[in-house]
């Protein structure tokens, strides 16, 4: 995939970030100054699509640390929601883009003809006035191309909390920040869009003074965190999604050309059948007329005998008479 193509997708990513600080870190920061329990399952349901693969609350593949008991830490409890969050925000951005890609793949595989969209890959034409309609099946393979994309997606968070959490949950309980530039440097491929450690004014609230509000600071660097590192993420699967459908579209134009060979072939056959049916029509009627002929020239002969022999008996007749 061409680098100005991703930065699309990936800006695309971002905006559905849009408002981040602004609409969910000051809910999450509330509940942290006041030291109480953030009812997570609650809030993705009110601020979010039903997942396609877990429930509100959790991302159930090892994202959170088995080990660690919730509630025993509010700090960690509250930071580990923040990212969950916001990797479930980032799951429906990613699910967005792979529709839209899924998208454009279908509509590059139609052309018009003579005002009706024909579907390389099936042969079918369909009339303009029934585009947009699929079939439970085509909807089933939408479904099973997005889970299985977005399982590739939640999985590359696994083990995030043990290898992430401690990091920032120290930096928050002694009133200091990570570093974030450095740490994302560390952790992950740089991005595409943002510099490390910067994220846009859109996400973030770019009129607030940082500095000011440590809890906050932090619980916005642990989500911009991970936000980039779920880029990283949609980056790698973006490639890899257009790797696999650039395979599956050189294999359909292959099985498309094939289909056009035979086709061809048909239509030369047909051309041929025609051409000697044409043949054998010409020589079925010349055949007809020959029948005809030669009917009317046995008639013409029996008459021409009838009348002969009329001649014949008309003479002995007048010969008796005469005698």
């Amino acid at each position: 995939m061409e680098e100005e193509t991703l930065k699309q997708y990936l800006n695309e990513y971002y905006r559905g970030f849009t408002g981040f600080e602004l609409e969910h870190i000051e809910d999450f920061t509330k509940c942290l100054k006041e030291y109480k329990k953030f009812n997570l399952e609650e809030y993705e349901i009110s601020h979010l699509d039903k997942d396609m693969l877990f429930p509100p609350g959790d991302i159930k593949i090892g994202v959170r640390d088995a080990r660690t008991t919730k509630r025993s830490n509010i700090y960690k409890d509250i930071l580990m929601d923040t990212a969950v969050f916001t990797m479930k925000m980032g799951g429906e951005n990613v699910k967005r883009i792979l529709e839209t890609i899924l998208l454009e793949n279908s509509q590059a595989s139609m052309t018009t003809q003579d005002g009706e969209l024909v579907d390389k890959e099936k042969g079918a034409i369909t009339n303009n006035k029934e585009e947009g309609v699929t079939t439970n099946n085509e909807t089933e393979q939408k479904n099973n191309f997005l889970r299985h994309y977005l399982l590739l997606f939640y999985k590359d968070f696994k083990g995030f909390e043990e290898h992430h959490l401690d990091d920032f949950t120290r930096a928050t309980r002694k009133n200091s920040r990570v570093n974030l530039a450095e740490y994302e440097l560390e952790y992950m491929e740089r991005d595409l869009i943002f510099e490390p450690g910067k994220m846009g004014e859109g996400i973030i609230n770019g009129k607030r003074r940082t500095g000011n509000d440590i809890i906050k600071d932090s619980l916005m660097d642990f989500a911009t965190f991970t936000m980039k590192l779920a880029a990283d993420t949609t980056k790698k699967l973006l490639e890899i999604v257009y790797e696999t459908l650039q395979k599956r579209c050189a294999e359909k134009n292959a099985a498309v050309e094939e289909l056009q060979k035979t086709k061809n072939e048909l239509n030369s056959m047909m051309a041929k059948y025609n051409d000697y049916k044409e043949k054998i029509d010409n020589l079925e009627k010349e055949k007809k007329m020959a029948e005809e002929r030669i009917k009317k020239l046995e008639n013409d002969v029996l008459k021409l005998n009838n009348s002969e022999k009329k001649t014949v008996t008309s003479e002995i007749s007048t010969s008796n008479h005469v005698t």
